[in-house]
């Protein structure tokens, strides 16, 4: 009966050493993974907000005649053959774009805008990450990081604001410098410098993931961004 019970005891034993031991261990592994990812989700833009200065081209398809340049005056106009003037100011290239096609359906069947900018004249900004409409924004007078996301539809369900990055230099900067922020402090009013009033050319970046490294994570993500704009990159070259 003695070596049952010495027996039944080692196993309880045992048992509550791996309860303690074991699962925390596994805990950590599970953290770890979670705080250094090996894949940063794809750095997309949605909008694009127009303002004074930006070089537009305009273009309707199967009508070369229609192909103009222009660029958006200091009241936020652009002049348009057939539609007039149209107030393009804080609009987005594809809310311009059905502007266009509004006015030119009185001429056309289906008409089939395009629109590019191929300079931009104004103070921008790149908001990405996970927020709703990742893009690239206007800044205009004084904005915080907080009004940029918000201008940009908020964080995801995704989105860690607790490590939020601030890149400043913009895209043909081959080391810019960035700035870890903790935007919940923020928003919550318990520590207010952490919503940095912003600079042209500053990209916000919204992780999905938290980091335990903020020097090799923004490495990381630097190799993607100032290689996934295209067009967005050609035309901030002036940053």
């Amino acid at each position: 009966m003695f070596y049952v019970l010495r027996y039944f005891s080692c196993f309880i034993s045992i048992f509550i050493l791996a309860l303690l031991g074991c699962s925390p261990k596994t805990a950590l592994v599970k953290n770890e993974t979670q705080l250094e990812p090996e894949h940063i989700p794809p750095v997309e833009i949605s909008e694009y907000i127009l303002g004074y200065g930006d070089e537009l081209e305009v273009s309707l398809f199967r009508h070369d005649e229609m192909t103009r340049k222009v660029k958006i005056l200091q009241d936020g106009k652009i002049h348009y053959l057939l539609v007039g003037e149209i107030r393009t100011q804080g609009l987005s290239i594809n809310q311009l774009r059905d502007k266009l096609r509004e006015g030119l359906t009185k001429y056309f069947i289906d008409p089939q805008v395009s629109v590019i900018v191929t300079s931009t004249g104004s103070q921008k900004i790149l908001v990405l990450g996970e927020v709703n409409r990742p893009g690239v924004y206007q800044l205009e007078g004084p904005k915080s990081v907080v009004e940029a996301v918000s201008e940009a539809g908020g964080f995801t369900l995704d989105g860690k604001p607790s490590h939020l990055l601030l890149i400043r230099g913009g895209l043909s900067n081959p080391n810019p410098s960035y700035k870890v922020l903790d935007i919940e402090k923020a928003l919550n009013q318990v520590d207010m410098t952490q919503n940095i009033a912003l600079q042209k050319g500053d990209i916000i970046y919204v992780p999905a993931t938290e980091y335990a490294d903020a020097e090799r994570f923004f490495k990381r993500l630097w190799t993607i961004i100032p290689l996934r704009f295209g067009f967005v990159t050609r035309v901030l070259e002036n940053w």
